[in-house]
């Protein structure tokens, strides 16, 4: 099963199965937001998609056919549009299920601050002493911004319960990732340039991965919040 071309297809579908049959769940009603959660999937994945066209042409990154059903445009396959819309539906899902069976949330909410300080410092960092290295350098750049805008300009109150949600949506982030990367299968789905990426790998897995994907995230859950209005979009909350 694994050893086949429609596998990006079928890790698209295994990541959005569950979330979208409990989507009409009575109590979670998660149905109900998707006005709000597609405007933030397209937004947010129309920039993720033009820095993925741009990397993969650019030789940053690419796809192994072997694992692809042919169908592509832009150079970049099906199975990598479908992600930007599968993963943050799905981790957008594991949020709200989160925020409504355990609303309180005291240690992601009360060190969020502290989370985004060390994350920044950290992005600032890798970001100098890796400047030639384009995925690492990009990513930290990109992450270090808009986590500088929720610190000091929107001043979120889900931030702290996005980081939950992240924190529980990396055991699926592991698996799903882990395939695309190489781990079970003969070869890998998608394929990394050495020269443009720390070299660091947890089991098959670059270790900006973690760092783009939560970058996906937080940016989903701004405008998802945003369209709900349950957040202003580029001041702090009344």
């Amino acid at each position: 099963m694994m050893e086949t071309k429609w596998l990006y297809l079928i890790l698209n579908s295994f990541t959005i199965s569950i979330p979208f049959i409990r989507s009409f769940e009575p109590r979670i009603a998660y149905y109900k937001t998707w006005p709000a959660l597609f405007k933030a999937i397209f937004i947010v994945g129309t920039f993720f998609v033009v820095w993925d066209i741009i990397f993969t042409d650019i030789g940053v990154w690419g796809f192994n056919p072997k694992y692809l059903s042919g169908i592509e445009l832009a150079g970049l396959p099906l199975g990598e549009y479908l992600f930007f819309i599968t993963v943050p539906y799905a981790c957008v899902f594991i949020y709200v299920v989160l925020n409504y069976f355990w609303p309180k949330n005291r240690f992601f909410d009360k060190h969020a601050s502290n989370i985004n300080y060390i994350l920044m410092s950290l992005g600032i960092t890798l970001s100098i002493f890796y400047y030639n290295l384009l995925y690492t350098f990009w990513t930290f750049v990109f992450l270090t911004a808009f986590l500088a805008f929720l610190e000091f300009k929107l001043k979120p109150k889900w931030q702290g319960k996005a980081y939950r949600a992240y924190t529980v949506a990396l055991l699926g982030f592991f698996l799903i990732n882990g395939i695309l990367t190489g781990t079970g299968i003969e070869e890998e789905v998608v394929w990394y340039n050495e020269l443009h990426f720390v070299g660091l790998r947890m089991v098959t897995i670059p270790v900006e991965d973690t760092f783009y994907g939560l970058l996906l995230i937080l940016m989903n859950i701004w405008l998802y919040e945003y369209f709900r209005g349950s957040t202003k979009l580029f001041t702090n909350e009344n």
